[in-house]
């Protein structure tokens, strides 16, 4: 995200299509406060501003999409098209290919997809990719904790309310930007031993991993988090 912000302050100049690499609950947010940060677009009541969300993009969602670009704006400026999807499907593919081939004139379009490798190369190619992977950024409670998390023992994390709150709520959002902050914290603190630490990371970006799994227990691995981390005092 911070270089679709960096590059649009640099130029002014907004592409096409863009695919957004990340989830919904991180991605979403972060692309509407830069429309209406830097673009100066209103998020509500905005007829110009068109937010889709699907599980799976299918072909009458493309022929939709289709129908709608081919509208005028309302204000006579932007028209911004952002859809969320966890899958698309190849007959859809190929419509969004068609729609990307004929760009119109300030209409915009942003994909959000937390599994991009299923995207077709060909659409890929007509994308400008970006990545927001995490919640991390601006999140200082879950950051701090995570400080909090790796100075304490592996029982007193096993104990800690905020861990125990993740399992009651089965909340596995907050606890992969939990994961990206735990390891990010310890990338920083132990890169000069990143050899000896390779199988360390390659545990947590495990976790991490199954955290997107919706029949993962979401208990079982926060204990397993707890237990392989090193104590590390702030």
């Amino acid at each position: 995200m911070k270089s679709l912000k960096e590059s649009y302050k640099k130029d002014k100049f907004l592409h096409h299509a863009y695919l957004v690499r990340g989830e919904r609950e991180f991605a979403l947010p972060a692309l509407t406060g830069f429309f209406e940060q830097e673009l100066d677009i209103a998020i509500k009541g905005n007829p110009d501003l068109v937010i889709l969300e699907y599980d799976t993009f299918g072909i009458d969602d493309g022929r939709f999409l289709k129908t709608l670009e081919s509208h005028k704006s309302a204000g006579g400026k932007k028209k911004i098209f952002v859809i969320v999807s966890n899958f698309f499907t190849h007959e859809a593919q190929n419509a969004l290919l068609k729609i990307f081939e004929d760009p119109k004139p300030d209409t915009h379009f942003f994909i959000i997809s937390s599994n991009p490798e299923t995207l077709l190369p060909t659409l890929k190619s007509r994308l400008y990719q970006i990545s927001i992977e995490s919640g991390v950024e601006g999140n200082k409670d879950v950051i701090n904790f995570a400080l909090e998390f790796l100075a304490m023992s592996p029982q007193g994390r096993l104990e800690a309310p905020f861990i125990k709150e993740l399992i009651e709520e089965k909340n596995k959002q907050k606890a992969i930007v939990f994961a990206d902050s735990i390891t990010e914290i310890i990338y920083g603190l132990l890169k000069k031993e990143l050899p000896a630490r390779a199988l360390l990371f390659e545990e947590i970006l495990m976790c991490r991993g199954y955290l997107k799994d919706r029949s993962a227990s979401l208990k079982l691995i926060l204990e397993h988090l707890s237990l392989i981390l090193p104590q590390i005092k702030k």
